[in-house]
């Protein structure tokens, strides 16, 4: 078999990892993390996809780990950070949580890992309020088409802004934190509307225009939006 190059997206915890693979004539198997924020994983020719699932899975705790390492160094790097569509400063402070206040958001003094897990939690908390606020405003619309409200999980996703579960989950990516408000109201609409339509056919699009008439342009403007280098969907 002749060596070969290629990529895909797995699901590692709650968070959607990118992995390259580079297949060669090697014995074993080698894991990195790029300066790009994705696996480089080089393996020998031959490999079958299960072992390299198996290889990732085992890998995990280490894989989120660097990945909230590459986090916490590109937010330090600006300095600072969208939320809900407005800029805050990350400012290091000796008291305890996190506090914002006037456009800044203070982050308690400590290690990077600290600093990261602190931000991470701060902002799923404040995702989870958001959120779950939204979709509670927007329910009584949409019960109609479903025996009970979809219960809302929260995950850093790269290639979705979120999606909705036959199981009756509703998924929402962390990511839209960074957004402004009126479009993480869309994403939201949008995955309610898919307890009638479950595609994107005409039903759906009659729906989506009904709620949010100027549904068009905030998707437009939401379509503009990268992640990593990739365009997330719904």
């Amino acid at each position: 078999m002749k060596a070969y190059k290629q990529q895909f997206v797995t699901q590692l915890g709650e968070e959607e990892i990118t992995v390259v693979i580079q297949a060669s004539r090697r014995k074993s198997m080698r894991l990195a993390w790029s300066p790009a924020g994705q696996v480089d994983l080089r393996i020998p020719v031959g490999v079958p996809r299960s072992d390299v699932l198996t290889f990732l899975k085992k890998h995990e705790s280490w894989l989120l780990q660097r990945r909230r390492d590459w986090l916490q160094a590109r937010d330090a790097s600006r300095g600072s950070m969208e939320l809900v569509g407005e800029t805050v400063q990350l400012v290091p402070w000796q008291g305890r949580g996190l506090k914002l206040e006037e456009g800044r958001l203070l982050v308690p003094a400590g290690s990077e890992q600290q600093q990261t897990d602190a931000i991470d939690r701060w902002l799923r908390q404040q995702a989870k309020e958001l959120y779950q606020g939204l979709i509670d405003d927007w329910w009584p619309q949409f019960q109609q088409y479903a025996a009970a409200k979809p219960v809302l999980r929260i995950k850093r996703m790269r290639t979705r802004w979120g999606s909705l579960s036959t199981r009756g989950y509703i998924n929402l990516n962390l990511a839209l934190m960074h957004q402004p408000l009126d479009l993480i109201e869309l994403v939201v609409v949008h995955e309610l509307c898919h307890l009638a339509h479950f595609d994107h056919g005409p039903g759906f699009r009659r729906l989506m225009a009904h709620h949010l008439p100027d549904c068009r342009a905030r998707e437009q403007q939401l379509n503009q939006v990268r992640l990593n280098g990739f365009q997330p969907t719904c």
